[in-house]
């Protein structure tokens, strides 16, 4: 099966990427096997490793280490390799809206929704800016995001990133363009704490001015999940927006511990759904939540795993 039957077809369709010698490339391409993860500017701070958030030890490992592994040896290993990377003139321009020199990428998850972020940088590291890139294949689901971000609410148990620019494809650009305020943080232990349930109940409680929603439903996150969510002391940040909006109540704290047990723990849904329950319970004693129409919500999203 081609890539572009498996992906969104964005990596061709934003980028061209040549592979080259050292000497002559903007960046060096990180792969896993034939598969691109992240591309990375070789001069300069190379901020990447800084701001990923992965529950793959393998991965997690070579995050912690990026920045002190020489491009070289990378290569040599089989891990990736050296390239001149043109951006679409769309994209192009959006990098010299956020006035920043660098940019590295981190290459979404294959599949249908592929996605695109770049994350663009100054000499001093700083303050850096994100620019999400999708196509039509995730229109639905950027249009969901821009939209929630643009309320800018203000939120007692955590923050969302902050919007810079949305930018609607058009006749002119196939592309859609989310710019946001760089968000840090560590990553989130795949555990349920009290801080999680707050963040839940927060998410589960917004009203959106003229949305009456149908009873039984309440707002959702979506894809609530650890990977989802960064943490700096006791600040949280919850970002990836892109299937908020209303549906069963109590439908993101058993997501939360669901894709925890299928995704890390490997576990069947059933017995992820089953432990999940015993483990929500220990901080909401009467939880209970239809299973039937958990799983037919649950069903009907795109969940990105880590």
């Amino acid at each position: 099966m081609s890539e572009e039957l498996k992906t969104s077809g964005i990596l061709k369709q934003a980028l061209k990427i040549e592979r080259t010698k050292k000497k002559d490339a903007s960046h060096f391409v990180l792969c896993n096997g034939e598969k691109i993860r992240y591309i990375i500017a070789p001069s300069g701070k190379k901020r990447l490793s800084q701001n990923i958030s992965t529950y793959s030890g393998k991965l997690g490992m070579l995050m912690k280490y990026l920045n002190c592994i020489p491009f070289w040896m990378l290569e040599k290993a089989g891990m990736g390799y050296f390239a001149k990377i043109k951006l679409h003139t769309e994209i192009e321009k959006a990098f010299e809206q956020t006035g920043k020199s660098a940019w590295n990428m981190i290459i979404g998850t294959y599949d249908e929704k592929q996605k695109l972020v770049m994350q663009c940088f100054g000499n001093d590291a700083y303050n850096a800016v994100f620019i999400k890139i999708g196509n039509s294949a995730t229109e639905k689901e950027m249009s969901a995001e821009m939209n929630f971000l643009r309320m800018a609410g203000t939120y007692r148990t955590f923050e969302i990133p902050q919007l810079i620019a949305a930018i609607k494809a058009d006749d002119s650009s196939p592309f859609n363009l989310q710019l946001t305020g760089e968000f840090k943080g560590e990553k989130v232990e795949p555990i349920l704490t009290e801080d999680i349930i707050g963040i839940y109940k927060e998410i589960s409680a917004i009203k959106h001015e003229n949305v009456v929603a149908p009873k039984g439903y309440a707002f959702s996150h979506g894809d609530f999940a650890p990977w989802n969510i960064k943490k700096t002391g006791n600040s949280y940040t919850v970002f990836d927006w892109e299937q908020c909006g209303y549906r069963i109540a109590d439908y993101d704290i058993m997501h939360y511990v669901t894709v925890i047990g299928v995704a890390l723990n490997n576990l069947s849904f059933e017995d992820a759904h089953e432990s999940g329950i015993i483990e929500i319970r220990k901080y909401i004693p009467e939880f209970e939540i239809d299973k039937e129409a958990f799983l037919n919500e649950f069903g009907k999203l795109i969940t990105q795993l880590a």
